[in-house]
């Protein structure tokens, strides 16, 4: 075996074409798990700025973080 014969374990990519069904479920899933993303991430931001203007205890952020379904170790 010489140095240019390719690796037999070697997987090449498939290629999906991008107007093939399962290439646009995959898109629409991607989206949507950034949209949660974003999502949390606000919620996040929002809790933070309550509890740093003093409107809400550390307990209620904490709260509030969990029925958001977002778990903070206390």
């Amino acid at each position: 075996m010489n140095s240019t014969t390719a690796n037999s374990s070697t997987v090449e990519p498939t290629t999906v074409e991008p107007s093939s069904g399962f290439a646009q479920f995959v898109l629409r899933q991607i989206e949507c798990a950034k949209l949660r993303a974003e999502i949390t991430a606000n919620q996040c931001e929002t809790v933070l700025a309550a509890l740093s203007a003093g409107l809400i205890s550390p307990e209620i952020a904490l709260l509030v973080l969990h029925e958001c379904g977002i778990e903070v170790s206390s």
